[in-house]
């Protein structure tokens, strides 16, 4: 007896583990059916700058040592470019990961042919390296770094390469930022890699020059990594999913917990009879179909006591017999018989 109910408390417990994923799974899907999901974009807005200033060799021609940006500049005069780089991008979500960056001087010997000429020789050197730095939820990537470019290093070092190859070449200087790095977000799977670029360009070897300065454009937006759209028709299968589940989970409760009634129920009421019958055996008589009781007066006593009482005073056996959830014990004397029912359905609850 004891393992039959440890078998069957393992089943209904299992029962209940599969009813309560079901309606746990069914809640879920009806949440995501019936909620809006547009597309979620990663969005990075850019805002970099490059600031410069012109330092000018000693001489009688300008009163101010320096000069603002924006100008033309005498080559000759040229002692120093001093550059301010300032990085400035946001995220339309918080975003957490890694980063560097470099700062990095280009020269180039390009042919004398404008827009689209073809490049001599081009050599790049670094001129800095930052160290890696996190990002921890953060939506903001700013920080700036300013550096002294000295003219006449790169300007005297392309003049050499032309005169050595007597080449009528246009030279040009470059000095970019240039950072990396690799972002995750919640609204994203995945890691997701980050760029920006930000420089200035000067010509070298002419005798007049000008600066351009090649940055993101102002709130420049770039969409990194897009979460897709759920589609109506899959949220409508998760809708009509949902619900079914739900229910089916709702009905399986409802119907595991009658089932385990009716089970509880006639565990009781069969121990019960065979208690009385083995209680009782030796004064009662098991018969296979019910006595006939034609013009016999008959009379449900309440209790089994009650029908012990009679059993004492008549001396008769007392008769057994079962039908369908029911269990019939009497006793027969002389035109007149007491009956005690016992009745499945005086166990449910």
């Amino acid at each position: 007896m004891n393992q039959k109910i440890h078998y069957d408390l393992s089943k209904r417990i299992l029962m209940i583990i599969l009813i309560f994923t079901c309606a746990v799974f069914g809640v879920f899907l009806c949440v995501v059916g019936f909620t809006p999901h547009d597309g979620v974009d990663l969005i990075q807005t850019s805002n970099n700058t490059v600031d410069y200033s012109v330092k000018l060799k000693p001489n009688s021609f300008f009163e101010k040592d320096t000069l603002p940006a924006g100008g033309k500049y005498v080559a000759s005069l040229i002692d120093s470019f001093n550059i301010d780089f300032s990085n400035d991008l946001n995220f339309s979500h918080p975003v957490s990961g890694s980063y560097s960056y470099r700062i990095i001087a280009t020269i180039s010997a390009n042919e004398s042919k404008g827009v689209g000429s073809a490049s001599y020789w081009s050599r790049e050197y670094e001129l800095f390296k930052s160290n890696v730095s996190s990002l921890d939820h953060a939506k903001k990537l700013n920080f700036s770094r300013a550096l002294t470019i000295k003219y006449d290093k790169y300007n005297n070092m392309l003049r050499s390469f032309k005169e050595q190859y007597s080449l009528a070449a246009d030279g040009k200087l470059k000095i970019a930022l240039v950072l990396n790095g690799d972002i995750e977000s919640n609204t994203t799977s995945g890691s997701i890699p980050i760029k920006a670029e930000m420089s200035m360009s000067v010509a070298l070897t002419q005798q007049a020059v000008d600066v351009s300065v090649d940055t993101d454009a102002k709130n420049n937006k770039t969409v990194l990594a897009s979460a897709p759209k759920i589609g109506e028709n899959i949220l409508l299968a998760c809708r009509i999913i949902g619900m079914i589940l739900v229910v089916v989970a709702f009905v399986a409760g409802y119907a595991s917990n009658y089932i385990g009634r009716i089970k509880e129920a006639s565990t009781e009421y069969n121990e019960n009879v065979k208690k009385l019958l083995s209680s009782y055996d030796s004064i009662i008589v098991n018969l296979k179909t019910a006595p006939s009781l034609s013009g016999i007066k008959v009379s449900e006593v309440g209790d089994f006591d009650e029908l012990l009482d009679v059993y004492n005073s008549v001396h008769m056996p007392i008769n057994y017999y079962s039908g369908k959830n029911t269990s019939t014990f009497i006793v027969i004397d002389d035109g007149m018989a007491w009956k005690f029912v016992v009745r499945l359905s005086d166990y449910k609850n």
